[in-house]
């Protein structure tokens, strides 16, 4: 669930303002993929997309690699759902999705901001030179889910070792045999254990070794395994 989720904050972190400006009624909202709105109070929003080649590179650049981390974790979503990814791939996987989504995030904020400073006109609005311009507009929802896409891969990460560290039992279809899933550095192999092998018509425990079991018991009388 965890790349799922990351891949569906990026999505929306796409879609959603990266930037935005409010006061007296006049508002603006800016995208990563260099559209921007203004609205004023009592008239029709103005949309417009940027044209100064300063703005224009950061937001191809941003856009195309948030584009490439969302289907890196919907093919990761896929394969762990379909359990044919092991743990060192998921990680490898998730890391660059998160690193690559932080990276480029900054570099659009720090890119916007530079562009925005020499100075620029949008719509005939002009913004004079010598304003940052993360000190005019707040951040958006596009810049806070990008940053929460890439919390999330980090902790799936976690969550996943923890889990593939784990040894899992369950006991199969043959009532004989139980079922251990032990975690490897390459999958989560199968092995198969007897819980009890047949001595004329007593039993052994496999976990202790104690003899004499009852051929029905259900668990060992000396160190409480389950049979």
């Amino acid at each position: 669930l965890f790349p799922l989720f990351a891949g569906l904050c990026t999505v929306i972190a796409i879609l959603a303002p990266t930037a935005h400006f409010g006061y007296s009624g006049i508002t603006w909202d800016w995208w990563m993929w260099d559209l921007v709105t203004m609205g004023v109070s009592g008239y029709p929003p103005i949309s417009a997309f940027i044209s100064d080649t300063d703005f224009v590179i950061p937001s191809i650049v941003s856009t195309s690699a948030l584009l490439l981390s969302i289907v890196n974790l919907f093919i990761l979503s896929g394969s762990t759902k379909k359990r044919n990814l092991d743990t060192k791939e998921f990680i490898v996987m998730s890391v660059v999705s998160a690193v690559l989504t932080i990276g480029i995030v900054i570099y659009y904020m720090v890119s916007v901001d530079i562009a925005f400073y020499d100075g620029m006109t949008v719509e005939g609005e002009i913004f004079p030179a010598g304003y940052h311009f993360w000190e005019a507009f707040d951040v958006g929802l596009g810049i806070i889910l990008s940053f929460i896409s890439a919390i999330v891969s980090f902790i799936g990460v976690g969550v996943f070792r923890y889990y593939s560290n784990q040894k899992l039992f369950r006991v199969s279809p043959n009532t004989d045999v139980a079922t251990r899933y032990v975690s490897t550095k390459t999958d989560v192999a199968t092995k198969y254990i007897p819980v009890s092998t047949p001595m004329g018509v007593r039993n052994y425990c496999p976990e202790c070794g104690h003899k004499n079991l009852r051929t029905d018991a259900k668990f060992c009388t000396k160190c409480g395994f389950q049979l």
